[in-house]
């Protein structure tokens, strides 16, 4: 009977033990899916941030070539990305620096005051850029799919997606331009070159890779057959009225369409990822 009272309070210890650690399993699971759901948020405000800022980039230079046609536009980008960088400083994130480069990046941005061609195409590449840079950390900082094998292709959105659509973003600015001043030099045909290249390999990329992954998770939903033709058909405008000729006759918005289209069957499939993010 003496042993008694020291099971009793064994058993005690061992069950406050127990629970002790299931406290602190459940608070970690708690606070890493609110990790989780705090990097989908980022991730999906970098999205339209990026969209934004390729707008604004694409318009703005269409702008300074003289098609002052594109100056709505390019003012109603501008409140656009004003709301996007006004939720991104109610942010508390543990890349608060990377966000604060980048909000301090358009406060000088925004004024558009640059008339310069060349400057103004370099710093939207830059915030752009750095754009690009966050959002892989934030996709990278914690695993998003959580081990699920649905979601194994997610590294391809973050990589040959968003790639894709910034080097298209990167064309529809330089053609833009080019259309706007109805000529383009050698130096903006090899870059432009350039670009169609890295666009119809980053694309090509991506539309494969997530086409072997939809055929083992068919669930996914991705359309990716509608998808790779506007792509096909916007290399095809490259080449035939910006490369095949040094005097285009498309006009700037026309092929500022065009672009937008293909861009946005890119973003599609980032909206489309985090879609199934926020879902589970």
């Amino acid at each position: 009977m003496n042993g008694f009272p020291l099971l009793l309070a064994a058993a005690a210890t061992l069950i406050m033990a127990s629970l002790l650690f299931y406290s602190l399993h459940r608070r970690q699971q708690q606070q890493k899916r609110q990790h989780i759901q705090l990097n989908i948020q980022q991730l999906a405000l970098l999205r339209a941030l990026i969209a934004g800022l390729q707008r604004h980039r694409g318009l703005s230079n269409g702008v300074l070539c003289g098609d002052a046609s594109l100056s709505q536009d390019l003012a109603t980008a501008r409140q656009g990305l004003d709301r996007h960088i006004h939720t991104a400083q109610a942010l508390d994130s543990t890349h608060r620096d990377a966000w604060h480069s980048l909000i301090d990046h358009w406060s000088r941005m925004r004024e558009g005051r640059s008339s310069d061609q060349a400057n103004n195409l370099a710093q939207h590449h830059l915030i752009i850029r750095n754009s690009i840079f966050l959002m892989e950390d934030v996709a990278s900082e914690i695993d998003l799919s959580e081990g699920r094998a649905e979601l194994g292709y997610l590294p391809c959105i973050w990589r040959e997606v968003i790639q894709a659509a910034e080097w298209a973003g990167q064309a529809r600015a330089l053609g833009t331009g080019i259309a706007a001043a109805g000529h383009s030099s050698a130096e903006q045909r090899v870059r432009m070159r350039f670009l169609y290249q890295k666009i119809e390999l980053l694309s090509g990329t991506a539309f494969a890779t997530l086409k072997r992954h939809t055929a083992e998770h068919p669930a996914n939903g991705f359309h990716l057959q509608h998808g790779a033709q506007v792509m096909t058909d916007f290399l095809d405008c490259i080449q035939h009225e910006l490369l095949g000729q040094e005097k285009p006759v498309i006009a700037a918005k026309s092929y500022f369409q065009r672009a937008t289209q293909a861009i946005d069957e890119l973003l599609a499939l980032v909206d489309a990822a985090l879609a199934q993010l926020q879902h589970r």
